[in-house]
């Protein structure tokens, strides 16, 4: 595994400009921390995902025989239930601790290739990969034709550290 990003100072800017919305949020009526926490989650991720997603090179083994639809980057480290507590326990503990918050995001932001089906697995075991059953396989020992596929259809343009398992060009090309 290779070692997690160091945000531009133009990301970092954003992550404590995310959680600065998503206290906000948290403190308005009726919102739940899970409410505030999905902010990041399902909308503002999506503008920084690509300089903060890391790969953790690993690939369940469904995912390798999968015909290569229905596959997932899946977030092992369970990044909703992390950041929901965070979020709760500053708002109980009136904290406002944003440097926290972007340490967490950054460590939590590692993704594994696996199935949706899978993906499924993982949530109703509570990210324990033994319970739901799920067994990874390092990136090197996955075909290079397999390889490059699922370099092109899941990490290509979607994780940070993309370039490091991109294919290599054909020798003598």
């Amino acid at each position: 595994m290779t070692q997690l990003p160091s945000p531009s100072l133009e990301v970092r800017r954003a992550l404590l400009s995310v959680y600065e919305e998503v206290m906000w949020l948290a403190g308005r009526p009726n919102v739940t921390p899970g409410r505030a926490r999905a902010w990041y989650t399902h909308v503002m991720a999506e503008s920084v995902k690509r300089q903060v997603r890391h790969f953790t090179g690993q690939v369940s083994q469904k995912a390798v025989a999968a015909g290569g639809t229905g596959l997932r980057l899946e977030h092992y480290k369970r990044i909703q239930t992390t950041l929901t507590k965070l979020v709760d326990r500053h708002q109980r503990e009136n904290r406002v601790d944003p440097e926290e918050f972007v340490r967490t995001l950054l460590e939590y932001e590692q993704v594994h290739i696996v199935t949706v089906e899978e993906n499924y697995d993982a949530m109703r075991a509570k990210g324990d990969y033994e319970q739901a059953r799920i067994v990874l396989v390092p990136w090197n020992a996955i075909p290079a034709a397999r390889q490059e596929e699922l370099w092109r259809k899941m990490l290509r343009g979607k994780v940070s550290n993309a370039k490091e398992y991109a294919p290599m060009a054909p020798r003598g090309a």
